[in-house]
């Protein structure tokens, strides 16, 4: 006989069909003993998502004190400068907007210019930005105005600076600007004033 006829007839060949109950009902108790077929109970599903939970945590602390936190002290900054009544009397008589606030070293700078919104995106179009919208960074548009320094704690702007063809607050050397304190207005009587 040759080795293919004896692969052929292995191949071919018809077993009987043995079973041992004893090892079948260990096998039965093997998988219903593994983990995947275990009852999960909170203290499972709390060591899963403990991690979980922990990392969502982190993320939003950081995202809040990074991302959200500084967007709301720029919108409490232009808060302040729009309702202050003598830069509100300032940009009304000189027809200024706020086109920029930035936050450094922990205190709150608010360029208050001329409108930008005349200013075109490219020359051969007839796309207008709309006041306070920034512009293509390959364009450096220069403006003039006023940098008001504002205290987030007292709620109020406590100084101000002329600038002249500045394109960022970022461009700009806050030590090299003369600021000038705001005095209150003239027509306001003083808490001093009131106790005497």
């Amino acid at each position: 006989m040759k080795h293919e006829d004896l692969i052929k007839k292995l191949e071919n060949l018809i077993t009987p069909e043995i079973e041992l109950s004893g090892h079948r009902q260990a096998l039965k108790m093997a998988l219903l003993n593994s983990r995947y077929f275990k009852q999960r109970t909170i203290m499972d599903w709390a060591k899963i998502l403990a991690p979980v939970t922990a990392a969502v945590l982190l993320i939003s602390v950081v995202g809040f004190f990074n991302v959200i936190q500084p967007r709301l002290q720029m919108a409490q900054a232009r808060e302040i400068v729009m309702n202050d009544l003598q830069v509100q009397e300032l940009m009304e008589e000189y027809g200024l907007e706020i086109t920029e606030v930035e936050l450094q070293d922990g205190e709150a700078f608010v360029l208050i210019a001329y409108p930008l919104a005349s200013v075109q995106s490219r020359p051969d179009e007839d796309v207008l930005h709309a006041p306070g919208e920034g512009l293509p960074p390959a364009y450096s548009i220069t403006v003039s105005g006023y940098i008001l320094k504002v205290d987030l704690m007292e709620k109020k702007a406590i100084e101000f600076g002329k600038v002249d063809e500045i394109t960022t607050l970022q461009d700009i050397d806050l030590e090299d600007i003369n600021f000038v304190n705001l005095e209150p207005p003239a027509d306001t009587v003083s808490k001093e004033d009131d106790l005497e």
